[in-house]
């Protein structure tokens, strides 16, 4: 049980930077790491 509240953890810590690097980051930026994300087997 221990593993899966590491990577409940791991989940939480990069939500939480994406968080901070919406706020900081250009629109441009933003648009293209979203494109990367949204593509098809990524």
């Amino acid at each position: 049980m221990a593993a899966r509240d590491d990577v409940i953890l791991a989940a939480s810590v990069k939500t939480k930077v994406q968080g901070v690097a919406n706020k900081v980051l250009p629109d441009k930026v933003k648009a293209a790491v979203h494109r990367r994300m949204a593509e098809p087997g990524s």
